[in-house]
């Protein structure tokens, strides 16, 4: 039996239930904006899997503890508290949303909390029934459309650049990019360089200080240029723009590079057979790097928290494998270790878990404190595929395997 589609499950829902998914598929979204939104947060946010878990009510007086945005949006549309259990009920039956209770602290306590969890098949739904399509999201190491905004804007206005504040009342086409553009176009790490720079440019001719009488003034004023990075990222994928951002009038060059993307198209990663996905590739290069330089954050740190390093410690150590103990801070994945662990031609990674006694911090943490290590098919699959990553991932410093390497048996 075919699986529905989309639209045709959005049809099978009554209209009470379209009001559910509706408000659902809203927060998700405005969830989605605030994260894309916190531009200034220089880590890395909490993962999908977490955020987009949103709280549809409290179970408490509504007058103690307030209402959600999803409790507003229902009562503006004349759809009450009574039978919202049934009609989240029905989403989750579909596989259109997730449903969680747990509880949470509020000025009358600990109170019960329903959170509910648009999925996949739910977001589709929605953006079916709403006639919405999904926003194409920007390759790896493409521009917001924001940014991408005010680049447009200072390619527009040439050589001499921008001022760097503009008056009140200045169009928009003409408003020269806020702080925080300038500090992301110009201080963001990238290969090719920074796209912006300012600087200070002479306004006027000189004239004699009032103050002091025989020094002369070269009146100045602050500028923003875009930099042959800048310039050359912009030519070089214009059309790729053109395609995400078709609102945005961005002036077309007489001329092109001739190695300039046609489209969108030039940024697929045509992965080869057998190699891995980019985030346990990124997990692999980590564990290879703490390989090969024998690394482990336990060793380096265990004497500040550690009651002490006797000899036998210290040969306990020692004998732990290098490797990583919280993956997480290499990629938010969260099944990239498991694509190591369980790879088809044998695992790549494997588990060791580390003794309690050699865990100064267990008592702030739930569970094993374990070390994310190579194994030697995992060596071997790095050696003899390190050219192929290479090629699929270039923007990846991936560091050389080991001439041993290339002899260690495979796995199976």
């Amino acid at each position: 039996m075919p699986r529905p589609q989309p639209i045709e499950l959005w049809a099978g829902l009554n209209p009470r239930q379209q009001t559910y998914l509706t408000a659902v598929y809203n927060a998700d979204q405005n969830a989605e904006a605030n994260q894309k939104g916190g531009a200034f947060d220089w880590g890395h946010g909490p993962p999908a899997s977490e955020w987009r878990w949103q709280t549809f009510c409290l179970k408490a007086p509504k007058e103690w503890v307030g209402r959600t945005a999803m409790q507003y949006e229902l009562d503006a549309k004349g759809e009450h508290d009574q039978g919202a259990g049934s009609s989240l009920a029905a989403l989750r039956r579909r596989a259109l949303i997730e449903v969680a209770e747990d509880q949470v602290q509020t000025v009358l306590g600990w109170v019960p909390r329903v959170r509910v969890k648009l999925t996949t098949l739910g977001r589709a739904t929605a953006r079916a029934g709403l006639g919405h399509t999904a926003p194409k999201s920007p390759p790896r190491g493409m521009l917001s459309e924001w940014l991408w905004s005010n680049l447009v804007r200072l390619y527009r206005a040439g050589p001499e650049g921008m001022p760097s504040e503009s008056p009140r009342g200045t169009p928009y086409e003409e408003r020269a990019p806020s702080q925080k553009a300038r500090l992301f176009l110009e201080r963001m790490d990238r290969k090719e360089g920074r796209f912006i720079e300012q600087r200070r440019v002479k306004n006027g001719e000189p004239y004699e200080s009032y103050l002091n009488p025989g020094q002369m003034i070269t009146p100045t004023e602050p500028r923003v240029f875009l930099t042959d990075a800048g310039r050359a990222h912009y030519e070089h994928h214009l059309r790729c723009y053109a395609e995400l951002y078709p609102d945005i009038e961005a002036p077309v060059p007489e001329h092109l590079p001739e190695d300039a993307h046609l489209g969108l198209e030039s940024h697929k990663v045509h992965k080869p057979r057998g190699l891995l996905a980019r985030p346990p590739y990124l997990l692999l290069v980590a564990l290879v790097s703490a390989d090969v330089r024998n690394h482990l954050w336990i060793r380096k740190e265990f004497h500040r928290y550690g009651s002490g390093l006797d000899s036998v410690t210290a040969d306990a150590l020692a004998a732990l494998p290098a490797g990583i103990t919280h993956p997480r801070n290499v990629t938010r994945s969260a099944t990239a270790p498991g694509k190591l662990l369980t790879f088809r031609g044998g695992p790549l990674a494997a588990e060791t878990v580390v003794s309690p006694w050699l865990d100064p911090w267990r008592r702030t943490r739930e569970g094993d404190l374990t070390i994310l290590h190579l194994t030697d098919a995992g060596r071997a699959h790095y050696a003899a595929n390190l050219p192929a990553y290479k090629a699929t991932y270039d923007d990846v410093d991936a560091p050389d395997a080991p001439e041993e390497w290339a002899s260690l048996p495979a796995g199976q």
